[in-house]
């Protein structure tokens, strides 16, 4: 980008009058008035149903109790040490974020303040929170179950497979059923009573059913989260953003669907459902129909239903299915193509910085799209048509459309035996720019002749593989409120850099380091490195790390523990090139688990002098 473009690129994100975010549906991006993001936000946070507003967050806490949980398992052998320790993490914990996505796709009159507030999607960030890494964990094992129920749809195309091999009676009514806010609305005792219910009835002597409830239940009831500088616990439900969240609902869903379907007097032809909504085929009369869905909105208290009932067509997913021209004749349905009020068709733009053939790439995946789905001719054209229609105002010429359209479905020449002999491959891995296209060039068109006397990798291909540069939504939006700017900057510490990754200058090895780090964080391990010539010293504190950054640079300033390496050498070197950054934290180390940690680090990076600044390897 020019320094022009950067320019209103830095005005947008130093501006904390607006809240941008993307929308709940479609690919519209949504800029907000910052008061009024806040209202919609205090307006649902008030609901003490579903919310409790916190003095104090209670994520610190909860990490103890995660692990001992941990520690049991660990010594009953059902995980490893290492796996142990992937499970609680190795960084400290960050609160989980609240945040909105706007429903502009809901009628304006009937929003939060009509015509100027819409509702939000609640949305709780789970990223780097205490049990981030258990719900990773809980998921591996809520998943298998949650897909063990008649009625489960994997995606679209599982939809189709099983619905278009359905003979359905002429007179009979489709319908589709929604359930409202079901995330929000799974009480947790109910919930835990649903997976304990698919547990015994799924039997797995490898699955600790026991930890896996205990570990859920804390996920559950103490899921705090931070708004605005404010805590809130979350009562009910549980939230969007939990890994297990999609399948722990699925369960509860398939739960909640077979106690009601078993208690109803009169029950669906078929009945197929993806989470939160439903598709079915109803043979009775629209009466009956109307008797069910108050059976079902009666059957828990908390869970309600929206329903939509046709004739001859209804729409479920991105997909339309209607009774087509043969369906008397075969009594199956026909599909086509649904596009909804909220979609932009905001497709890549042409001019965008992108390698060429993700162009061609992303129409033809759509074009795949509108061909496994549509039944008849007539709707794959005109789906192409609304498409082609769209990227033509995106900056897709004509030709390059009606050549994809050509080519999309061609079958792939079979390659020659050389080409599946050289089957191995090694991706060159960059982030797309002109010079990276042209060095990715120069080696494949090279690698044969560079590899030929070395007689290895003969039969390896390299390819191209490019990393997503960071587009305009990653440097916009954001989780978190930002607060309002103030003057100053109150306690930044000036020695330290945050540094994304460390290196052994010895023998090039690199480290990657967590983003949770900052000049505030406690019980850390941190390096000391020189700018002049880029000596290290890796220490430990219990303390805040700008707390202990200060005290090196007030014993080099007068002079204290003179005969100390670290303050030898920038009494030389002067304050001027000392920099600090953090390397590990961890909230519940003792001073000998940081005392291991530290000698770890030193060992990793080789700072022992006179390689570096260390006094000793421990």
């Amino acid at each position: 980008m020019s320094e022009r473009e950067k320019k209103p690129l830095l005005s947008l994100q130093r501006n904390r009058d607006i809240v941008l975010k993307p929308a709940d549906k479609g690919s519209s991006t949504v800029i907000m008035d910052r008061e009024q993001y806040i209202f919609e936000a205090n307006r649902q946070l008030a609901v003490s149903e579903h919310y409790r507003m916190l003095e104090e967050p209670i994520f610190t806490e909860t990490i103890g109790e995660v692990r001992e949980i941990l520690e049991e398992m660990c010594l009953k052998k059902i995980i490893s040490g290492a796996q142990k320790e992937y499970l609680i993490g190795d960084s400290l914990p960050r609160p989980r974020r609240f945040y909105l996505l706007p429903k502009i796709h809901k009628e304006p009159k009937n929003w939060s303040i009509p015509y100027q507030v819409p509702p939000g999607r609640p949305i709780v960030s789970d990223c780097n929170s205490e049990t981030y890494y258990i719900a990773e964990f809980l998921e591996f094992f809520l998943h298998p179950l949650s897909v063990r129920h008649p009625s489960y749809l994997k995606d679209t195309y599982d939809f189709i497979s099983k619905i278009g091999s359905l003979k359905i009676p002429s007179d009979a009514l489709l319908f589709t059923i929604d359930v409202d806010s079901l995330y929000t609305n799974i009480a947790t005792t109910v919930g835990l009573e649903a997976v304990t219910k698919f547990m015994k009835k799924f039997p797995d002597s490898k699955r600790p059913d026991d930890y896996i409830l205990k570990l859920l239940e804390i996920n559950l009831t103490k899921n705090d989260f931070e708004f605005d500088s404010k805590f809130y616990l979350q009562v009910k439900g549980t939230a969007m953003g939990k890994k297990f969240a999609p399948s722990y609902a699925n369960i509860f869903m398939a739960d909640w669907e077979e106690t009601a379907l078993a208690s109803a007097e009169k029950k669906p032809f078929a009945y197929y459902r993806f989470l939160d909504d439903i598709w079915g085929v109803w043979t009775h009369t629209m009466e009956d129909f109307i008797v069910f869905t108050e059976f079902l909105n009666a059957h828990q208290a908390s869970i309600k239903i929206k329903f939509t009932v046709h004739e001859s067509e209804v729409n479920f997913l991105d997909v339309v299915s209607y009774k087509g021209p043969n369906f008397l004749s075969s009594g199956k349905l026909d599909f086509k193509v649904r596009v909804k009020e909220t979609d932009t068709h905001s497709l890549l733009h042409k001019h965008s910085f992108h390698p060429k053939h993700t162009f061609k790439g992303i129409v033809k995946s759509q074009l795949l799209r509108f061909k496994r789905i549509c039944t008849e001719h007539n709707s794959f054209l005109s789906a192409t048509n609304t498409l082609f229609q769209a990227l033509r105002k995106r900056g897709y010429s004509r030709s390059f459309l009606r050549h994809t359209l050509r080519t999309f479905d061609k079958p792939k020449p079979l390659a020659d035996m050389d080409t599946l002999n050289r089957n191995k491959i090694i991706p060159l891995v960059s982030h797309f720019s002109s010079s990276s296209t042209q060095l990715n060039l120069a080696v494949k068109s090279n690698f044969l002749q560079f590899m030929t006397p070395t007689k290895y990798l003969q039969q390896h291909k390299p390819i191209a593989a490019y990393r997503r540069n960071k587009n305009i939504s990653d440097l916009l939006v954001r989780s978190k409120l930002s607060k309002p700017l103030c003057k100053g900057r109150l306690g930044k510490c000036k020695y330290y850099t945050p540094l994304l990754w460390v290196k052994n200058r010895f023998n090039g090895q690199i480290f990657k380091l967590p983003h949770s780090l900052s000049h505030e964080c406690v019980n850390c391990i941190y390096l000391v490195y020189c700018l002049k010539c880029r000596k290290q010293y890796v220490g430990q504190t219990k303390n805040e790390l700008r707390v202990r950054a200060y005290q090196h640079a007030h014993n080099v300033m007068h002079k204290i523990e003179k005969r100390r390496h670290l303050t030898q050498h920038f009494l030389v070197h002067g304050l001027d090139s000392f920099r600090i950054t953090g390397l590990q934290t961890n909230p519940r180390w003792s001073l000998k688990e940081r005392l291991r940690a530290e000698s770890k680090w030193i060992k990793r990076l080789d700072t022992q002098y006179p390689r570096g600044l260390n006094e000793t390897s421990t």
